[in-house]
């Protein structure tokens, strides 16, 4: 451990994440980084507990390894997954939707 932020994503200790596979509903707290001691980038982990009371509070139980478990609510995940949940004027918005609009516009039918 040791690192306060990821080397590889815009993430820090204490930011609030979202899961790229399970979306909105699983919010978790990043509380530390494993260095990664490899040449991969993509095996730096982070340490997340999960928000108590969310859809997967008892996330790291079922669906992960026990070696990256430290109990129901905590564990190590690749840190490639992790997306920080941002609030901009009281509405949530998650930092990995950064295309910008496709510039559409709804037409109103007659």
């Amino acid at each position: 451990m040791g690192q306060g932020k990821s080397k590889i994503k815009d993430l820090r200790v204490g930011d609030l994440v979202t899961h790229v596979l399970y979306g909105r509903d699983w919010i978790g707290v990043i509380l530390a980084f494993k260095d990664h001691q490899n040449a991969n980038p993509r095996s730096e982990r982070a340490l997340v507990q999960i928000q108590p009371g969310t859809k997967f509070e008892n996330f790291f139980k079922t669906k992960v390894s026990e070696k990256e478990r430290v109990n129901d609510s905590l564990g190590w995940i690749t840190s490639n997954w992790l997306y920080k949940i941002e609030v901009i004027n009281a509405k949530i918005r998650l930092t990995r939707n950064e295309t910008p609009p496709s510039g559409r516009k709804n037409k109103k039918i007659p």
